[in-house]
């Protein structure tokens, strides 16, 4: 395709100056009007003609050029490229000549000012292929963003895109929404297709939130055992048949979409009406080789929930939330602070607090203990300083602090239990050994901890109840078939209900009693740890590379090996899952409610895999 210069806009003026339409006197017509037909006036107060496009016939109300100038650059859909860059030609050159900037007023050219080179962009038109490369491209900028899909058709992001691309046309927010979010989202599920194929211990895990109609969307997430994630569905159910036998019926429809034979584990968090459908779930026949287990970060999270929601925590915690939002909100706050933070030598920065997350919570607290005496020597030298009555009084209360102190001290090994858990190489195992050093470290934390007793007692006590619910066979046998944590595993539990378990378990996955006899023979010796079993496993070593080493090497216990690496493929958590309910909650709010169900799990689905596949 030829680029377009001189001999295009000479053309276009020489073939459309007779259609220019003809004044007696004033200022001439402006350029524009060669593209559309005036019809009669729409206001005669305000003197305004309507215009319809000579192109796709379109009636503009308000005749003002402005309007027509953006008709023809950004809504009518017939103008060629070359109608269009012509057009953007004309008023860069208008504004030139009139010196104009943004919203300033006509200026004067300074002298010896030569005009703006013509951009490289917009002396070529764009083909097709690069249009669609460059739509993908915007649907992920909103994707990975949470922008609404309308922003495309905000004036100022049409101007951001053509300031980049002159020649590039945004495609319009229904067509983001329908075609392109439609090909990139296929091409997603290919991929997970493709990977499907070869998977045979998927973790599932179903999560539910509320849309703005406040009914129940329930979301199948799947994880690999790398920890990479896809949202397989979305569906929305009404609270009257929001059963538990309505519920699982929805993740057999999922299950069988994936194939029940490549699923490892089910797992969900402990809202009733979900635990029920898991159970139901995995007690159908052709489901029953499926793990079913509670999220233990879910569980983790509630028990700490329970610990800072406590009054006196959450006074303390408040508290300090608004001091470091308060330095926060202010510039000028936030230099002094840092100022005398530097002259006493302390390099860190005041955070910001985030309490929806225990991670954020600790480094703002641990951030403003460490900069207690840069605050106190701020406020003595700015007395008039605006500050609440009750965090004055508590920068000056030396309590406070110490109990800031304290509850950091509490927050530091759940804070650890937590990262370790979320990571996406961490193991069933690796989360019950975190759980069982997290209770030790409170046990100790007990009578040393200088926090109210009824807060200590609380905390506690709450933490007891959640710990018990992962006091099951399914994580011992997880800690027993860990090389590292076999002798931490074997005081913890009966090694014959271990034995039990793992016979069980295997036997559901489709073994028959001969095999289940052999496995019976394999785990005395791994009990024990007699050869093959006596291989050496450090710390650094992951079980399931521990394992699949042994399989290499040893083939006479492929039924233990089978079932070891099983164990450490589960992925220990539904995090995933709660991660796309908060996504979906992002993108669905009352002001932003015009997707369908289906089209937001698309969406979801899309940016999950964005974030585990494509480089950033």
């Amino acid at each position: 395709m030829e680029s377009i210069g001189t001999d295009v806009s000479t053309n276009l003026n020489t073939s459309l100056t007779s259609s220019l339409p003809r004044n007696k006197g004033g200022a001439p017509p402006s350029f524009i009007w060669k593209f559309f037909a005036k019809l009669q006036q729409n206001n005669k107060k305000t003197n305004r003609y309507r215009a319809q496009c000579n192109f796709c016939s379109h009636v503009v109300e308000d005749g003002r050029v402005e309007n027509l100038h953006k008709h023809i650059l950004h809504v009518c859909q017939i103008a060629s490229t070359d109608i269009k860059q012509y057009v953007q030609a004309e008023l860069d050159k208008k504004a030139f000549d009139e010196g104009r900037t943004g919203k300033n007023k006509k200026q004067k050219r300074e002298q010896g000012q030569t005009p703006p080179a013509p951009r490289a962009a917009a002396a070529r038109p764009i083909n097709d292929k690069e249009q669609d490369e460059l739509d993908v491209k915007l649907l992920r900028l909103l994707i990975m963003n949470s922008l609404p899909f309308d922003a495309v058709e905000s004036p100022w992001m049409l101007d951001f895109c053509h300031s980049l691309k002159p020649s590039y046309v945004p495609a319009g927010a229904p067509k983001l929404q329908t075609t392109v979010l439609t090909q990139e989202y296929l091409k997603s599920r290919a991929a997970f297709t493709a990977r499907l194929a070869q998977e045979h211990n998927l973790s599932v895990s179903i999560d539910f939130w509320r849309s703005d109609s406040d009914q129940p969307v329930y979301a199948c997430n799947v994880a690999f055992s790398d920890g990479s994630v896809f949202l397989l569905g979305a569906k929305e159910l009404p609270d009257a048949a929001g059963t538990a036998e309505d519920v699982a019926g929805i993740i057999k429809e999922w299950l069988n979409m994936l194939g029940p034979e490549k699923v490892g584990s089910l797992s969900t968090d402990d809202f009733g009406t979900l635990t029920e459908a898991r159970c139901l779930v995995v007690s159908t026949p052709g489901f029953t080789h499926i793990v079913d287990f509670r999220c233990p970060v879910h569980a983790l999270g509630l028990a700490v929930l329970a610990m800072l929601g406590s009054e006196p925590v959450n006074a303390l915690i408040c508290n300090a939330h608004m001091m470091a939002s308060r330095f926060h909100a202010s510039s000028a706050a936030s230099a002094s602070l840092a100022a005398e933070a530097k002259e006493m030598g302390i390099s860190v920065e005041l955070l910001p607090c985030n309490l929806s997350q225990v991670q954020s919570v600790h480094a703002s607290l641990q951030s403003l203990i460490q900069m207690e005496h840069a605050i106190k020597q701020m406020l003595q030298k700015h007395p008039n300083f605006p500050m609440s009555q009750a965090v004055s009084e508590c920068v000056n209360r030396v309590s406070f602090w110490s109990q800031i102190a304290e509850i950091c001290k509490l927050l530091a090994p759940i804070t650890d239990v937590v990262r370790g858990s979320m990571s996406r190489t961490s193991s069933l195992a690796d989360v019950v050994l975190h759980w069982l050093h997290l209770a030790r470290f409170l046990q100790a934390a007990e009578t040393g901890a200088n926090l109210p007793h009824d807060v200590i007692a609380h905390c506690f006590t709450d933490f007891n109840q959640r710990a018990a619910e992962l006091n099951s066979d399914l994580c011992q046998l997880a800690l027993f078939l860990d090389p590292r944590y076999k002798d931490i595993a074997v005081p913890q539990a009966n090694p014959g209900t271990l034995l039990d378990k793992a016979r069980s378990l295997f036997q559901n996955r489709g073994h028959g009693v001969e095999q289940c006899d052999r496995l019976s023979q394999q785990l005395q010796l791994y009990l024990v740890g007699s050869p093959p079993f006596d291989q050496p496993c450090t710390l650094q070593t992951s079980a399931k590379a521990w394992w699949l080493n042994l399989e290499s090497s040893h083939t006479s216990c492929t039924e233990l090996l089978n079932l070891a690496v099983f164990m450490c493929s589960i992925v220990p958590h539904a995090a995933s899952a709660e991660r796309v309910s908060s996504i979906m909650g992002w993108y669905h709010t009352p002001v932003r409610s015009q997707l369908d169900v289906d089209s937001l799990a698309r969406v979801v689905a899309l940016k999950t895999h964005l974030q585990h596949h494509v480089p950033r």
